[in-house]
């Protein structure tokens, strides 16, 4: 075995492939949101690092999903769920201000941890649905749902997105308590 082998050989044992479970999901960081987790994504582990790569199958229907899931919640959108939703419809923040009638500062501020008035709320969901219009003719349930929703100023408890895969059906999501 040559120096060039041997070097591979080691890197290769410094790599440990995982499936991610219910008991212990992936953490899907780049989603922007700190709250999602993958179960049934294969993912690698740099023993040494740390550092963790996954390889996340069907990646625009997971997000698409993720987008409906905050859609769909009863609590008000947080700044992180408002930068997701306005990055999946592919608007810059100045843009999506502009959108919702507001400065590009003030919108800064929402997605930095601002609290959105419940008008706002509402009108920033039935954007992105409109501005995702082909998806949302998939679900006129849940505009209509958005469309009459009141929401309570109270923010509950945090939840998790948790997303399986599986090779037939796709992803499914869903919320838990963190």
């Amino acid at each position: 075995m040559g120096t060039a082998e041997k070097a591979k050989a080691r890197n290769i044992r410094k790599i440990e492939a995982k499936t991610s479970t219910m008991r212990k999901p992936y953490h899907f960081v780049g989603s922007g949101l700190t709250n999602v987790y993958l179960v049934g994504v294969e993912y690698e582990v740099d023993r040494e690092t740390q550092e963790q790569r996954a390889a996340i199958p069907r990646l625009p229907d997971l997000l698409t999903w993720i987008a409906v899931t905050l859609l769909s919640k009863e609590a008000p959108l947080t700044g992180q769920e408002l930068r997701f939703l306005r990055k999946r419809v592919g608007k810059s923040s100045k843009d999506f201000a502009e959108l919702l009638g507001i400065t590009s500062e003030q919108y800064c501020r929402l997605e930095n941890g601002a609290r959105l008035t419940p008008s706002n709320d509402k009108l920033v969901r039935l954007m992105v649905m409109s501005l995702s219009v082909i998806e949302a003719f998939k679900q006129p349930e849940l505009m209509e749902r958005v469309a009459k929703q009141m929401w309570t100023s109270h923010v509950g408890p945090d939840q998790r997105v948790i997303a399986k895969v599986d090779a037939i059906q796709g992803w499914t999501v869903q919320t838990k308590a963190a």
